[in-house]
């Protein structure tokens, strides 16, 4: 679907994102129910997974997306084995790999499939990324057999390779426009590489809608059992939406149009879909888990100690991850809100004077008054060269 402002979101991409909230639900779940730090890695290292499984097909319906009945129905069976691999992220966690590393396998091999239809296996582009997509299904395939940590090694083999082909980093461009000051310099040659820039930010803000919505859940989940009979159960539930709320101002209010700006005034250069999206948005996202988790724990009865340092860690990750709250006119604006964020980072420490609820509350206003103070104004083109020149330093 297309519009003035560029190519828009299908509805089978929406279909599959159905899939998509199925696994950010169990891995959600992996954290609550067994609330430590290996839980945190478990979770984080599968997310990295999927995560790239769904970035493949939402860069392939960007390029090549025509919203025709055979690409339909490749979306479809993708979504067959992702929602298997879905199911089979509890046993993943405890080292039973194989339904989940077979079923993204199959799932690149539909990608890689999907690529080099129509002969797609002829260009250079589509072919390369079809190749790739081969590739990393063997290594997901010969990773079953491979003992633990050597196992994911291969997978992260997998997703560098298939992740490169995809959105192929463009250095030598980069270079030129941090020498230019000039966004424009980050444009692609080949016109085939560039992405629709509408439709990347649209798909990176459903998915962090996704992940916003699994607040929500953990929250109205840990009510449902029986954790809100009293009056400060019913509050904390009631800070919990208001913290998802202002978790979402805080992204869609300035964040999600500047980095839109910043992808089009790149010509829909791979590299700063990279950077901004792919690569940037994937810890706000994970963060956004956490918190998921975390907010879910502090509403039962007697959450455990590690429940406040998921939210704080979480909130924390979330501001430096989504750039805007650390955007400030002055240096002392940035030095105060440097301290309020390394502030939030600590609050897990109360967890000894602070009952939940309150802490809960405590975290609700902390981000009401972040997204105040990153309330959007209007970036200019210098704007935007320093936000990005600052993405770039930090990588």
């Amino acid at each position: 679907m297309e519009d003035g402002g560029g190519k828009r979101v299908s509805w089978v991409e929406l279909y599959l994102d159905l899939i998509f909230v199925l696994a950010v639900g169990q891995l959600s779940h992996l954290i609550v129910a067994e609330p430590e730090m290996r839980s945190v890695w478990i979770a984080l290292g599968l997310f990295f997974t999927l995560w790239w499984t769904w970035i493949g097909f939402s860069v392939l319906y960007n390029r090549f997306g025509v919203d025709a009945a055979p690409q339909r129905l490749l979306f479809l069976a993708g979504s067959v084995p992702t929602g298997v691999a879905a199911v089979a992220i509890e046993p993943a966690s405890t080292g039973d790999v194989g339904v989940f590393a077979v079923s993204l396998a199959i799932t690149r091999l539909i990608l890689a499939g999907a690529n080099g239809m129509d002969g797609g296996w002829h260009e250079l582009l589509r072919g390369r990324i079809a190749v790739s997509y081969g590739i990393s299904a063997l290594l997901f395939v010969v990773s079953i057999w491979v003992p633990e940590p050597f196992r994911y090694v291969l997978w992260a083999a997998a997703i560098a390779l298939e992740s490169g082909a995809l959105l192929h980093e463009d250095k030598r461009a980069a270079r030129r426009a941090r020498r230019e000051h000039d966004l424009k310099a980050f444009a692609p040659e080949n016109p085939e590489e560039a992405l629709d820039a509408h439709h990347f930010a649209e798909r990176f803000g459903l998915f962090l809608i996704i992940l916003l919505g699994e607040v929500v859940v953990e929250a109205g989940q840990a009510s449902v059992d029986g954790h809100v009979a009293t009056f400060g159960g019913w509050a904390a539930l009631v800070a919990a939406m208001i913290l998802a709320a202002a978790l979402w101002w805080l992204y869609f209010d300035s964040a999600a149009d500047l980095n839109l700006r910043v992808l089009e005034l790149s010509g829909g250069s791979p590299t700063m879909a990279r950077a901004i999206f792919a690569v940037g948005h994937m810890l706000p996202c994970f963060a956004l888990l956490l918190i998921a988790a975390g907010v879910g724990l502090l509403i039962e009865e007697d959450p455990p100690r590690i429940a406040f340092s998921l939210t704080c860690v979480g909130l924390g990750i979330y501001l430096l991850g989504t750039r805007v709250f650390m955007t400030a006119k002055t240096h002392l604006a940035r030095a105060a809100r440097l301290v309020l964020l390394i502030a939030i980072f600590s609050l897990g420490r109360l967890h000894e004077t602070v009952s939940p609820h309150v802490y809960l509350w405590l975290l609700t206003v902390i981000a009401v008054v972040c997204a105040a103070l990153a309330m959007r104004r209007t970036a200019s083109d210098a704007d935007l060269q320093r936000y990005i020149s600052r993405r770039e330093g930090d990588r």
